[in-house]
């Protein structure tokens, strides 16, 4: 039931105030539908919010909604005007409720309710906000409802109507052009999508060109809500994490519509817990692209220190339900709970993992949350319970590592992009390996980087640009003196997270390289 459904629906239960939750782009979307059960009914329809004190009159001129200013002044106190001049109407009123009522509105309002409700008049009030709390005392009197974002089937809909209006884009009868512009559109809310999409309708060039330039709304959107939307990550693996692949093969199957028939459900997620640098969140990202779906990099944190964290989360898991399938990232999630114990937040983080923790169990949508964490002891036990699998990511094993060094060495020098034209031998990688030992993924990718500037710089020096860069085993071995591991820099932290890897199943699985160590028995025959 869609919310202008449910409105009714509590109208005719007579019910003379609703709270509506929505998006302010969607405005004019809910005017056009109270105004379409309004006037069969010779309802007027009015508006009210803080930029104008006088009401003002919403009807239909030339197929659009418009507002006409009236006569009635209303003043800043909207509840108070309205109980002493009782006039029939549906009565929409925008942002009197701000971010807590006071205690002269809440008796307003319950008011309003036995007078409208029992009066000669028939009045409806529609209160509009993008969030609403109300006093327990008001709940039962004032039910809420909410415009959500728009679902896979409707967006469906209106970019094929928008197709058969810009029917001279190219690809615009094309299906997989079609369901690219779908997936662009997910996450926006239905009034917000009309307007651009034909403001990016005039300058696009075909139906792809169009998704594009509408993806790259949505990202810069989102960011400015502190969240990064990925929808394709830029690296090609992460490398020496064979049983975290191995799950995630699983999961892609599961994602697979086929599985419901069974009764199947997607994981609810997993948590990715080891020391810094080991790959976790470019695992998070890797796990996105093998199952096929965009990514949401969300920061716990952020969350609960935005200025209402409450509805930054709603919006956040509801952005979530209509982007699926995708995968939800928690970076460093540990982190938002550290004052967990102590309430030192005023129970912020407490409450918000509650309302995350029934959605983790309640929600049906096809999202899949990975969590990377440093220290799992500081995450809630019941909120680590809700996750489906924990996996330990440890440093790599040698194999691992030489995977770890060919991805990056294959960014700069092309001889490593291909196994028969590498230029060292094993012997001489199997010393690198070796003293490598100690070093983090993201501690090899820095040594490579700096190892490529300085080939970069040497050529500088003698004012060469040649076709391509080489990179010399001696250089590259060099680079260990420029840092020192963070295993040794901060062996104590590192070692205590080691200690427990037991606790979870590994990522890695045994290394089983040509560079593998081999097994020695302590005690021979």
């Amino acid at each position: 039931m869609n919310w202008s459904a449910q409105w009714r629906s509590l109208v005719e239960t007579h019910t003379p105030i609703v709270g509506l939750e929505l998006s302010r782009s969607d405005r004019i979307e809910v005017w056009a539908a109270v105004y379409a059960w309004a006037q069969p009914r010779s309802l007027p329809v009015y508006l009210w919010n803080p930029g104008d004190e006088r009401l003002h009159e919403v009807n239909m001129q030339f197929g659009q909604m418009r507002l006409f200013p009236t006569s009635r002044s209303i003043g800043s106190d909207v509840f108070a005007t309205l109980l002493a001049d009782p006039q029939p109407g549906v009565f929409l009123i925008e942002g009197s409720l701000g971010n807590e009522l006071t205690l002269r509105q809440t008796y307003q309002i319950l008011d309003a309710y036995n007078q409208i409700r029992w009066s000669n008049v028939q009045q409806h009030w529609i209160l509009l906000e993008r969030y609403i709390q109300l006093p327990i005392d008001l709940q039962p009197f004032v039910p809420v409802i909410t415009v959500p974002l728009p679902e896979p089937a409707v967006l469906e809909e209106r970019v094929q109507r928008f197709c058969q209006q810009h029917s001279h884009l190219p690809e615009a009868a094309v299906p997989t052009a079609q369901a690219m512009l779908v997936r662009a559109c997910q996450g926006l809310p239905m009034g917000e999508l009309d307007v651009v999409l034909e403001r990016f309708a005039a300058p696009a060039e075909h139906l792809l060109d169009l998704s594009d330039r509408l993806l790259h709304y949505k990202i810069s959107k989102l960011q400015g809500r502190g969240i990064e939307y990925f929808a394709e990550p830029d690296v090609p693996a992460a490398g020496g994490f064979e049983q975290l692949d191995a799950h995630l093969d699983r999961v892609a199957a599961l994602l697979d519509p086929a599985a419901a028939r069974y009764g199947l459900r997607v994981p609810r997620g997993m948590i990715l817990w080891g020391p810094p640098g080991t790959g976790k969140s470019l695992s998070a990202k890797l796990a996105a692209k093998k199952l096929g779906v965009p990514l949401l990099a969300v920061d716990w944190g952020a969350i609960l220190g935005a200025r209402q964290p409450d509805l930054a989360l709603r919006e956040l898991l509801d952005l979530a339900a209509a982007m699926a399938p995708i995968v939800l990232f928690w970076d460093d999630f540990e982190k938002g709970f550290s004052g967990w114990d102590s309430n030192q937040d005023g129970g912020v983080a407490r409450r918000l993992s509650g309302k995350l923790l029934i959605w983790m169990q309640e929600q049906k949508a096809a999202i899949f949350m990975v969590a990377t964490v440093n220290r799992l002891a500081m995450l809630p036990p019941e909120l680590t319970r809700r996750f489906d699998d924990v996996f330990f990511c440890d440093l790599p094993h040698a194999g691992g590592r030489y995977e770890i060094f060919n991805l990056h060495l294959a960014k700069y020098f092309p001889a490593f992009r291909s196994p028969h034209t590498a230029p060292w031998s094993d012997e001489q990688w199997r010393v690198l390996l070796r003293d490598y030992s100690l070093c983090t993924p993201a501690e090899i990718a820095v040594a490579i980087e700096r190892a490529a500037n300085e080939v970069y710089y040497q050529h500088y020096q003698r004012q060469e640009q040649p076709e391509e860069l080489a990179l010399s085993w001696q250089l590259l071995h060099a680079q260990l003196r420029s840092f020192t591991p963070a295993m040794e820099r901060e062996e104590g932290q590192m070692i205590e997270i080691r200690n427990n890897a037991a606790l979870a199943r590994p990522a890695a699985g045994a290394d089983r390289s040509r560079f593998a160590v081999p097994e020695q028995e302590l005690f021979g025959e």
